[in-house]
């Protein structure tokens, strides 16, 4: 018995575009810039890294990762050094090391009804990594 594979409705450009533009107008103050259609990044201060504010049809999320260019496995293998405080103070694990210490919420992000909890969580999600980061890699007190 053959089965035909379900179709994938997927989001346009526009709509990314137009989910973009809620998360900066719900958060004005979030100094967020521009990764990709499905991604958002903000930089991690007296670091290198970066903070990817990220969704997809499913879910949205946080990741850490370099600057543009850096691959990002190379990045996760210089954070091994900080694994175990990040882990624990992030309450993720280094895992994959194509999206480190990936943190994501499974919602409908394709119903706008959900935006503003998308908004809210990665708000919160991205200040908490960018936070921690920030003291743990950077050895920042602040940001």
């Amino acid at each position: 018995m053959s089965r035909e594979p379900l179709p994938v409705d997927r989001q346009t450009d526009r709509e990314r575009q137009k989910f973009w533009n809620g998360l900066a107008a719900a958060f004005p103050e979030l100094p967020l810039r521009y990764g990709n259609t499905f991604a958002r990044w903000r930089d991690v201060p007296a670091t290198e890294l970066v903070v990817s504010h990220y969704l997809t049809n499913r879910s949205i999320g946080v990741f850490v990762r370099g600057q543009r260019g850096i691959p990002v496995p190379e990045t996760a293998a210089g954070l091994f050094a900080h694994a175990f405080s990040l882990s624990t103070a992030l309450e993720v694990e280094l895992g994959d090391p194509r999206v480190p210490f990936l943190a994501n919420l499974p919602i409908a992000v394709r119903d706008p009804a959900t935006w503003p909890e998308c908004y809210a969580w990665l708000a919160a999600a991205g200040e908490r990594y960018v936070a921690t980061i920030a003291e743990i890699v950077g050895g920042a007190d602040t940001i």
